[in-house]
């Protein structure tokens, strides 16, 4: 013996299913919205400390540079080297 659903019944349930299907994708795509969120945030983090290093960086290189130029010009301008 088989039973049939009636077409208002299948409607109704193919209702009840999409309306199920969508608070689950919804409920998905805000999670997803969040991690996108966190993601971003730790991207500018990690570009801004990456900026501060190669900052910090060209500072020291700069100073050494400077440094080991005075030093030349003393040695020569000293008479050591000739």
């Amino acid at each position: 013996m088989t039973q049939t659903i009636s077409t208002e019944t299948q409607i109704a349930l193919l209702t009840a299913g999409l309306a199920a299907m969508q608070r689950e994708v919804d409920e998905n795509k805000e999670e997803a919205d969040a991690k996108l969120n966190t993601a971003t945030k730790q991207i500018a983090a990690l570009e801004d400390e990456r900026n501060k290093a190669l900052k910090w960086g060209v500072m020291t290189l700069g100073s050494a540079v400077l440094g080991m130029a005075y030093w030349i010009v003393e040695k020569i301008a000293g008479g050591h080297i000739k």
